[in-house]
């Protein structure tokens, strides 16, 4: 939020090397700053990390967070697919 958003992602990065493992709300913020950079590609990295690699199952703020990301980034469509293809059901964040 504040334009920090790469090295937002940098401290993650060092975090991750440390051997601190993240949790559900650490992806939250590492979201949030990709959104706020604009980062898509990044963040669709850490979106499926989530659960392919740190087994964490993506809840319905995290979903908001990448429909925030893809739509700030004028990608509409795959925003609305993305939601589309979401294994919960939309709410009003959404």
């Amino acid at each position: 939020m504040h334009g920090l958003g790469k090295q937002s992602l940098q401290l993650f990065e060092e975090m991750k090397r440390c051997g601190c493992n993240p949790d559900h709300i650490t992806f939250l913020g590492v979201l949030s700053a990709c959104c706020h950079a604009g980062l898509v590609n990044d963040g669709w990295q850490y979106f499926e990390s989530m659960s392919q690699y740190y087994r964490i199952t993506p809840t319905m703020e995290h979903y908001s967070c990448m429909v925030d990301l893809l739509g700030r980034a004028g990608l509409l469509d795959d925003a609305q697919d993305f939601i589309k293809k979401m294994p919960v059901e939309p709410n009003a964040t959404i």
